[in-house]
């Protein structure tokens, strides 16, 4: 079970992963047809409620064609 803390933390990443994806006017889908991650878990990623793995971070910056530096820096 998460923390607070981890909860907060996610949930920051998501809107930060949010406002990039739609900064470059991306829809979920489009932004899954760009990287390997199916749009209902970047939904997932969006809202907080997945834990991310480093694949994954990868996968979306690529997708979003950011360093993974800007995606994490939120």
């Amino acid at each position: 079970m998460l923390s607070e803390q981890h909860k907060e933390t996610l949930i920051k990443f998501g809107k930060h992963l949010q406002a990039l994806r739609k900064k470059q006017n991306l829809s979920l889908r489009k932004l899954a047809l760009n990287c390997n991650i199916d749009h209902a878990d970047i939904k997932k990623y969006e809202n907080g409620e997945y834990n991310l793995t480093l694949i994954s971070l990868t996968e979306l910056a690529k997708g979003l064609n950011v360093p993974l530096k800007e995606l994490m820096d939120y």
